[in-house]
C-alpha cells in the first residue's frame, strides 16, 4: 500500500514537473518572439540580453529586459513568502498548492492582457505582459522546489543537463568513472517538455498566437490539478 501511494506520488510530481517546463518553454519562446527579444522565465540569457543592451545603448531593449528580471524577482519574493515555514505547515508542509493559484493568478492576467491586445503589442501594454510572465516565472522557480528535493528546475536547464550528461556517462564508463554520477530521475523528462514547449512555440506562434499563449496557463493548471490530487492520496496512505 504505502509503496503504491509513493509510486503514485511521484508520477503526480513528474507530470507536474513536465508541465510546468513545457509552459516554461512555450512562454519563453513566446516572450522571445512576440515582445522584443527578452525572456521572462530563463533569467541567465534575459541578463545577457540586458548586458548587450547596455553596451549597445539601446535603452528600450534594455527596459525591457530590466522588467523581466524585477518581475522575476519579486514572483520569487512572493512564492518565498508563501514557501516560509509559517505559511507552509498550513498546507501540511506542502505548499505547492497555494504556489501554483498564486502564479495562476498573475500568468491569467497576463493571458488575458496579451489576448486582448493588438498585435503584435505596444507601448505600456508590453512592459505589463513582460512584467507579469516574468512574475509568474519567478513563482514557479519556487514552486518547482517545493515539488521535489531533487533540485530538478522547470526553467533552467544547465544544471539539468550536467546530471543528464554525467548520468549518461556513468552508465556508459561504470567503474571507470570516479566521480559518483547523480542520476537523471526527473532532469531528462523536464528538459525534454520545456525542448518541446519550445518548439511547438516557435512553429505554431505565426498562425495560432492568440491560442498558444494560452498553453502556459494550462500547463500550470494541469501541475495544480496534480498537487490536488498528491494531497488528496496522502492522507489515504497514511
Amino acid at each position: 500500500m504505502a509503496r503504491a501511494a509513493e509510486a503514485g506520488r511521484l508520477r503526480y510530481e513528474n507530470l507536474s514537473l513536465a508541465s510546468l517546463s513545457l509552459g516554461a518553454g512555450c512562454i519563453d519562446v513566446l516572450s522571445f518572439l512576440g515582445l522584443g527579444d527578452v525572456f521572462t522565465s530563463a533569467m541567465t540569457g534575459n541578463t545577457a540580453l540586458l548586458a548587450i543592451a547596455i553596451g549597445q545603448g539601446r535603452v528600450l531593449a534594455a527596459s525591457r529586459s530590466l522588467c523581466s528580471l524585477l518581475g522575476f524577482t519579486v514572483g520569487v519574493v512572493l512564492a518565498a513568502l508563501l514557501y516560509a515555514p509559517w505559511n507552509a505547515q498550513r498546507d501540511g508542509g506542502r505548499p505547492l498548492t497555494r504556489i501554483l493559484l498564486l502564479e495562476l493568478l498573475f500568468l491569467g492576467a497576463c493571458t488575458v492582457l496579451w489576448t486582448a491586445s493588438p498585435q503584435p503589442i505596444q507601448g505600456g501594454a508590453v512592459y505589463a505582459v513582460i512584467a507579469l510572465a516574468s512574475l509568474s516565472m519567478g513563482i514557479q522557480a519556487v514552486g518547482a522546489r517545493s515539488i521535489n528535493s531533487s533540485g530538478i528546475s522547470t526553467i533552467v536547464f544547465t544544471t539539468g543537463l550536467i546530471h543528464i550528461v554525467m548520468s549518461a556517462t556513468g552508465r556508459l564508463a561504470g567503474r571507470r568513472v570516479a566521480m559518483k554520477a547523480p542520476s537523471d530521475h526527473g532532469h531528462l523528462p523536464a528538459f525534454a517538455a520545456y525542448g518541446c514547449g519550445a518548439v511547438v512555440a516557435a512553429v505554431v506562434i505565426s498562425h495560432y498566437l492568440k491560442l498558444l499563449v494560452w498553453m502556459p496557463i494550462t500547463a500550470v493548471m494541469i501541475a495544480l490539478v496534480c498537487s490536488v490530487l498528491t494531497n488528496r492520496r496522502e492522507p489515504d496512505a497514511a
